[in-house]
């Protein structure tokens, strides 16, 4: 996944969202990816290289999180599922990006590498619109609101963790550790200072 900087596949129908329902709005999303991102990026990056994980699926399902909504390990496949194809352009981009020098000192070349940071993402703002398109597809529940002032363990959240969902779909061994870090980003992303709306459906 690009640095951010604040400066359908399945063949199979599911139904559809109920008529009074509000899908995140795909600029709101976007601006709560640059916000959220920069203070968890390690760990998004250390997940995306060993378990395959998207990172903007993973910023999507935190913000429905955030709002106390859920959806099932079948919706997460299907969302996961719907980036193949657009991930044909991504992965590509951000390759090339990292097999760049860190050290590049001559102008063109660094005028290079930020034109390929901008194309990578443009393309990560395509995928997180081609995630929205899938979510309408899907089925969201509400969750009883956790209370992050009194959660201080793993065990004491009592919204499930969609995160976790995400990571066990990928076939990842969910180890003490894994489940502190999955809690500590859950937390981080319920208590940041961003406003969305006070529900989505």
């Amino acid at each position: 996944m690009a640095e951010y900087n604040s400066g359908s596949s399945s063949g199979s129908a599911l139904p559809q969202q109920p008529a009074n329902t509000t899908l995140p709005d795909k600029a709101e999303l976007w601006r709560w990816s640059l916000l959220f991102y920069p203070e968890v990026k390690n760990t998004c990056l250390v997940w995306q290289d060993q378990y395959g994980l998207n990172v903007n699926l993973l910023l999507l399902l935190l913000y429905l999180q955030r709002q106390q909504l859920l959806c099932s390990s079948e919706n997460i496949k299907l969302l996961h599922q719907s980036l193949t194809a657009q991930q044909q352009f991504t992965l590509p981009l951000r390759q090339l990006r990292r097999s760049l020098p860190a050290d590049l000192n001559d102008q063109a070349a660094q005028q290079m590498k930020q034109a390929l940071l901008q194309a990578e993402l443009c393309s990560e703002q395509l995928e997180q619109q081609q995630l929205l398109a899938t979510l309408a597809l899907c089925t969201l529940d509400h969750a009883a609101p956790a209370d992050p002032a009194t959660a201080s363990a793993p065990a004491a959240t009592t919204v499930v963790s969609l995160t976790e969902l995400y990571l066990q779909w990928l076939g990842a061994a969910i180890s003490p550790i894994l489940q502190q870090q999955i809690f500590d980003l859950d937390q981080h992303a319920i208590q940041l200072d961003f406003q969305t709306p006070k529900s989505l459906i």
